[in-house]
């Protein structure tokens, strides 16, 4: 978005900050900016929309609440924290905004004013072992606690006294109003109050050229209908033929149902690769980021033997200076789509990793409006597009405290780096915590490679080395499968071919890639179960939606006469 772009504000704002002067005071301010003022409703973000009808498929998974603590170290009260609290919900719309659906939009209540979400725990009794425990306590108990997306706040906090100068700020918010770079605004702001009250002056915070309902309203403009059709036409061609799922080996059958019950595993980056990182990507003319991302594609290929690679990637949605300093949710996700044929080197790879990414004027397009767009088969239990994802985490960011138990995941599986640790979060209704640990361990093994020898071809980079035969540790398989070889090949062969109306001359070409349908996959399934007096899983097809795949299948099957659905 471009400066001529630009709308002034939904709401007049906010009057100078009113800071007393001296140690133990806070800004005293309120944060009902108008008591007498009316909620505004304004139509939702396009980040919000997506959220929202993610979130209403699975209300009671914390995949979508973000938990956070800050621990601040100053001559602060109580009162002087639910000040400062009181400032930031003044200053930033999304701190006092619910949502809800008018007239079938999702629709944006900005109220003037709310009662601060803020509990006081005092901890100052109790010893380290206890206060970390609490703490860890409630975190966990924030992040399992749902909110009611029509109520605001759509956050809670946690005031906990550890001592006389400090405290621990627990923070939770529904990613309908905040997002990582939120943290990162929220931590700042609230510091900086702090730092004001504590040395006696008034905080030194950004202005806020444009509210969040404004930047609302000035997305709406921007996606015109000749600007979506222009879209619409970009994204038809470079994602056309996508594979409706990927062919990562699952270690359970996909349910019929989305599950959103996640765990993860995490490691710390290799010394040579933090070391090396920033050298090899400047020599082959890219981000580090890209090396790190390649190397992710490079693991799912290896894994999976799938050469069309697609990956979600989000974007912050933050590249204009005047919503870099809100609290609000941004958030897109980029469709990132590599071909790995051929044998690349590590560094082709980075290439054609860098090219799908960098799509920057075209990925203003919301995510639900390229879902609605593509002709994707929708097929039970899959997210559309992607199923597979990545995340950066800027040096200011952080991963958090490890995960305890289970968390909310949105997909199959996410693997997220900063700049010193890796974490794979997994589906655990998909996949054991062995093949989380397995994932983890290949990726650092070909990150450490890639970043050391990138001239090396994918498929003779090495991998973590296991005892046994590990799936892990196969070659890539490759597109020259050939003509079907075994009786059972030719079995499902032919029935593919009655199917589709054309003969198979590869094992491994997808059934969808060739114009295959979920209905047609439904009969070709029919069929066999009939001739081959065996039970098939619509799940299984979909995962490796191949002859060489359904025959493996096939032959894993002991014959049995049950209804496949």
């Amino acid at each position: 978005m471009s400066g001529r772009d630009r709308h002034p504000p939904a709401a007049p704002a906010a009057p100078p900050h009113d800071m007393t002067a001296g140690p133990g005071s806070a800004a005293r301010v309120d944060a009902q900016p108008d008591h007498d003022a009316a909620p505004r409703a304004v139509p939702a973000s396009s980040a919000q929309e997506r959220v929202w009808f993610a979130s209403r498929m699975a209300p009671d998974a914390s995949a979508y609440r973000i938990v956070d603590e800050l621990v601040v170290h100053a001559e602060v009260t109580e009162a002087d924290l639910r000040r400062a609290f009181a400032l930031l919900v003044r200053r930033h719309e999304a701190l006092r905004t619910a949502l809800r659906i008018v007239d079938g939009r999702l629709t944006q209540y900005v109220l003037p004013r709310i009662d601060l979400a803020l509990r006081h725990v005092d901890l100052t009794g109790a010893d380290y072992a206890e206060q970390t425990d609490a703490r860890r306590s409630r975190r966990t108990d924030l992040a399992r606690r749902p909110f009611d997306l029509e109520r605001a706040p759509l956050w809670r906090a946690e005031l906990l006294a550890l001592g006389e100068t400090e405290w621990a700020v627990v923070f939770a918010a529904h990613h309908l109003v905040y997002d990582a770079a939120s943290r990162f605004n929220l931590h700042a702001e609230l510091t900086e109050i702090c730092a004001a009250v504590e040395q006696g002056r008034e905080p030194k915070l950004p202005e806020l050229p444009l509210s969040y309902t404004g930047y609302a309203r000035r997305e709406r403009d921007r996606l015109s209908p000749r600007r979506r059709t222009e879209l619409a036409a970009y994204w038809r061609a470079r994602l056309a033929q996508l594979p409706p799922v990927h062919r990562l080996p699952l270690d359970h059958p996909r349910p019929a149902a989305r599950t959103f019950v996640g765990a993860e595993v995490r490691a710390g980056l290799p010394p040579e690769v933090t070391a090396s990182l920033p050298g090899a990507a400047r020599r082959l003319g890219t981000e580090p980021v890209m090396l790190c991302l390649a190397a992710y594609v490079a693991l799912l290929h290896r894994h999976s033997g799938q050469e069309d690679i697609v990956v979600g990637l989000p974007v912050t949605g933050r590249r204009q200076a005047d919503v870099a300093p809100m609290i609000g949710t941004f958030v897109n996700m980029l469709v990132v789509r590599v071909d790995v044929s051929g044998a690349p080197t590590f560094a082709e790879l980075v290439g054609r990793v860098r090219s799908a990414a960098h799509v920057e004027d075209r990925y203003d397009i919301p995510f639900q409006t390229l879902v609605e767009l593509l002709p994707v088969p929708r097929l039970p239990g899959v997210p559309p597009l992607y199923q597979l994802a990545f995340n950066h985490v800027p040096a200011d960011g952080g991963l958090g405290a490890a995960s305890s138990g289970s968390a909310g995941c949105e997909d199959d599986l996410l693997l997220e780096i900063t700049a010193d640790t890796v974490r794979v979060e997994y589906n655990v209704a998909l996949l054991e915590k062995g093949t989380a640990d397995a994932l983890l361990a290949d990726y650092l093994a070909l990150l450490v490679a890639g970043v050391s020898a990138w001239d090396m071809p994918l498929p003779r980079l090495p991998v973590a080395p296991r005892p046994g035969d590990a799936p892990a540790t196969r070659p890539a398989r490759t597109a020259a499968g050939g003509r079907p070889r075994t009786a059972t090949a030719r079995l499902v062969a032919d029935a593919w071919s009655a199917v589709l109306g054309t003969a198979v001359t590869d094992v491994h070409d997808d059934f969808f890639h060739l114009g295959g349908h979920s209905v047609q996959a439904l009969r070709m399934l029919a069929r066999l179960e009939a001739e081959h007096d065996s039970e098939l899983s619509i799940q299984a097809f979909f995962a490796d939606p191949t002859v060489a795949g359904l025959a493996t299948e096939l032959e894993r099957k002991r014959p049995r006469r049950t209804a496949w659905r």
